[in-house]
C-alpha cells in the first residue's frame, strides 16, 4: 500500500512539472486524473462501508464457557459493482472462533457473498460481545484502508462449565477428617473389613488403610450424614471486565466442581455466598445440582458483597461448625477467613482454602489456581 501511493504521489508530481513546463490539454487532462484519483478511491471505501451487510447468527442464546457452539457469519454485497478489499476482524478478548485467519480479505462480486461457519469458544462466563468486532476496507487501488467498527454486533450470555473431577484422593481425606471433639463426639466403631466398590468413601479407615496396605472401611451407629460447607468469595474486585470476568468465571467453576464431586460420593455439601443478603444452598443429592447449577450461572458478584459480610453471617451458622469439612474458595487472603479458619479448626473441623488468583502464593492449607488452570490438572499435580 505505502509503495502505491508513493507511486502515485510520483505521477502527481509529473504533472504538475508536466502542466507548468508544457501545457495543453493532455498536461491538464493527466494532472486531472491524478488529482481526483485518491478522491475517487477514499470515496469507494465510504460508499462499500455504507452498502455491504453483515449478517452473524449463534446456534445457542445461552452458551457453556470453554464448550464450542456453532457460529454463522456472512458478508453480502448487494448492489451493482464489486466490493474489494474486505477484512473482517473478530472479538478476542473473551472468545475465539476456529479455523479462521484473519488477514484474509474477501472480494465480493455483485450481488453475491460468503457464508462461513465456525465454532466459537466463549472463555468466561458473563454476558459479552463476541463474533466480528470491526471491518476493514481496502480500495482497489491500495491506496486507502479504512476500518470501521461493526454496526450490528452480537452479545452472548455464557455460563459456567462443569469439571467433572476424577477421583481425588486429597479431596476424600478432606471429607472423612473429622475428629471426635467435645461438640461433635461421633459413636464407636463397628467390625472393620476390606473395602468393595460401592461402599461410602466416608467410612475408610485411614490408620488402617495405611497399616494393612489395601483400603479398610468401618461403620459407625447413629452417625449422622457429614456434610461439607463451602464458602464462595462473593466480591466484585472490579468495574473492569478484564478484571473481574477471569476472576468470577473460576470462583463459579470450582465452587460447581468441588460440589458435584462430593455430592457424586454422598456427601451433602452446604454453599454460602453473600448478594443482597446472604445465600446458602443446601443439597442434599445430585438431584439437587440442577437448580443449584442454574442459580450460579447468574449469580450477581457485587461490590458491597465484601467476605466481611460472608465471613460474619458463617460464624453465627451452627450448621458450618458441624460440617466434616469446610473449604473457602477465595480470591485472597483475608484476615477475617483466616480466624475463621483457626476457629474451626480449633473445634475439629478440617478447613482448606482455594485461592483463584494468577499470583504465585505459597501458604500452607492453600490451594492455588489461576484463571486459566484445568482443575483436574491442580489438583492432580
Amino acid at each position: 500500500m505505502r509503495r502505491n501511493r508513493i507511486i502515485v504521489l510520483g505521477l502527481w508530481i509529473l504533472s504538475l512539472i508536466a502542466i507548468s513546463f508544457f501545457g495543453g490539454p493532455v498536461s491538464y487532462g493527466f494532472f486531472f486524473i491524478m488529482l481526483i484519483t485518491p478522491a475517487v478511491s477514499a470515496l469507494y471505501t465510504v460508499v462499500v462501508f455504507f452498502r455491504f451487510r453483515i449478517y452473524q447468527k449463534i446456534a445457542t442464546k445461552v452458551a457453556v464457557a470453554e464448550n464450542p457452539v456453532t457460529f454463522y457469519y456472512s458478508l453480502q454485497n448487494e448492489e451493482f459493482f464489486t466490493f474489494s478489499g474486505i477484512r473482517t476482524g473478530f472479538f478476542t478478548d473473551y472468545s475465539s472462533l476456529t479455523g479462521l485467519d484473519p488477514d484474509t480479505e474477501y472480494e465480493l462480486f455483485p450481488h453475491t457473498g460468503i457464508v462461513k461457519e465456525t465454532r466459537l469458544i466463549c472463555r468466561y462466563r458473563g454476558e459479552y460481545e463476541v463474533g466480528i468486532k470491526y471491518v476493514t476496507i481496502r480500495d482497489y487501488l491500495k491506496l486507502f484502508s479504512f476500518t470501521f467498527k461493526n454496526r450490528e454486533t452480537i452479545t452472548v450470555t455464557v455460563i459456567p462449565q462443569l469439571v467433572i473431577l476424577d477421583e481425588l484422593p486429597a479431596l476424600d481425606r478432606l471429607a472423612a477428617a473429622k475428629k471426635d471433639s467435645p461438640d461433635n463426639p461421633t459413636e464407636p466403631d463397628v467390625p472393620v473389613r476390606e473395602y468393595v466398590p460401592g461402599d461410602d468413601i466416608r467410612s475408610i479407615n485411614w490408620k488402617l488403610t495405611a497399616a494393612m496396605g489395601k483400603p479398610m472401611v468401618r461403620g459407625r451407629i447413629g452417625e449422622t450424614m457429614p456434610a461439607v460447607s463451602i464458602l464462595m468469595d462473593s466480591y466484585r474486585v472490579s468495574r473492569d471486565p478484564d478484571s473481574f470476568l477471569p476472576l468470577e468465571n473460576k470462583l463459579l467453576e470450582v465452587t460447581l466442581a468441588l460440589a458435584y464431586y462430593y455430592l457424586e460420593r454422598g456427601i451433602r455439601v452446604d454453599v454460602y455466598a453473600y448478594h443482597s443478603g446472604p445465600r446458602r444452598y443446601v443439597l442434599g443429592s445430585t438431584n439437587d445440582f440442577e437448580e443449584f447449577y442454574d442459580s450460579l450461572s447468574y449469580f450477581v458478584f457485587r461490590e458491597d458483597s465484601t467476605p466481611d459480610k460472608l465471613f460474619n453471617y458463617a460464624a453465627g451458622v451452627p450448621e458450618i461448625a458441624q460440617s466434616s469439612a469446610v473449604i473457602f474458595i477465595m480470591h485472597e487472603l483475608y484476615d477475617a477467613g483466616i480466624q475463621l479458619a483457626g476457629m474451626l479448626e480449633s473445634s475439629s473441623v478440617a478447613t482448606t482454602t482455594c485461592l483463584v488468583t494468577d499470583a504465585h502464593i505459597d501458604a500452607p492449607g492453600v490451594t492455588v489456581i489461576g484463571y486459566d488452570d484445568k482443575l483436574k490438572e491442580v489438583w492432580n499435580g
